[in-house]
């Protein structure tokens, strides 16, 4: 099976997803400095999506490289791109040194000229990625193997394409909020409690993907470089339940799903009352989990 695209919900993927502006550039320079990046580092990111953490951090003046298997979602940062000043340039797979030519997969080339940086996009699967061996210093991966068929395909090509020295940027978001059962942990439940067991097609956990690192004889080293807080409603975390915005609703039965939704939102009115449109804080931080190759 080839990785999940995200194409159902790019149009939404900022809106549930995405970084407040101060957030976006604090996990950037906190990246670049884990990296300990000058202009000269070649950075990759696979997974890149609408390039949450890529436009602020190739705007910090850097060679970039994202890869992703969704167009749309490629659409979307190819959006911001221009959006933001970035100009776009013309040239074929086979243009750059790192390309192998034995793979044509679709690229976008992208300049910014004030700000000294390149970022190049490829349409391609992250088992199989389209560059030669060594051909990059930092490799990036955000909350991305939980959904990849094969995983530790997809990790060991992160490590093929790193210089020997390079660095492994394994990062995620973590919840850290107290108090009140979110939505989303309800709803699992709920599947749980309905003998339906939630199987991504990725990694379970992330701590796999550390303990796979470990037993090849490397030394990962987590770091927690940001914290902020968002405020949502109860009635919104239902709705992104209920449109399937998350990836693990996408694989249950429509039929299991429409149960599920009802017990939801049973539950909702009886747990939240009159809070359902009150807002309550959630709390997340930014880790990096760092490994030298």
């Amino acid at each position: 099976m080839p990785s999940l695209s995200f194409d159902p919900v790019a149009h939404a993927y900022d809106a549930t997803r995405g970084y407040p502006e101060d957030v976006a550039l604090q996990i950037a320079r906190a990246l670049e400095a884990a990296a300990g990046a000058s202009a000269q580092t070649a950075f990759l990111e696979v997974g890149v999506g609408t390039g949450r953490i890529a436009l602020p951090l190739a705007s910090l003046g850097h060679i970039y490289t994202g890869v992703d298997i969704s167009p749309k979602m490629a659409a979307q940062l190819e959006t911001k791109l221009l959006t933001a000043g970035w100009q776009s340039e013309q040239q074929p797979w086979g243009a750059r040194p790192d390309e192998d030519t034995a793979q044509a997969p679709e690229v976008r080339r992208f300049t910014n000229a004030g700000k000294d940086a390149s970022l190049r996009l490829a349409l391609a699967d992250i088992t199989a990625l389209p560059f030669y061996d060594a051909t990059f210093d930092v490799a990036l991966a955000v909350h991305i193997f939980h959904l990849v068929d094969g995983w530790q395909r997809a990790v060991s090509e992160v490590l093929r394409v790193l210089r020997p020295g390079g660095l492994f940027l394994h990062c995620w978001d973590e919840d850290v909020t107290s108090g009140k059962w979110s939505v989303e942990m309800m709803w699992q439940k709920i599947m749980r409690d309905m003998g339906y067991e939630i199987r991504r097609s990725g990694s379970p956990t992330r701590t796999l993907v550390t303990q796979w690192l470990v037993e090849r004889g490397l030394q990962p080293q987590e770091t927690r470089v940001a914290r902020w807080e968002h405020a949502v409603t109860p009635r919104q975390a239902m709705e992104n339940v209920t449109k399937r915005l998350w990836s693990s609703t996408w694989s249950v039965p429509d039929a299991v799903f429409e149960v599920s939704v009802e017990r939801l939102w049973n539950w909702a009115q009886d747990y939240f009352g009159a809070d359902l449109d009150t807002p309550y804080t959630r709390t997340t931080q930014f880790v990096i989990c760092k490994t030298a190759v």
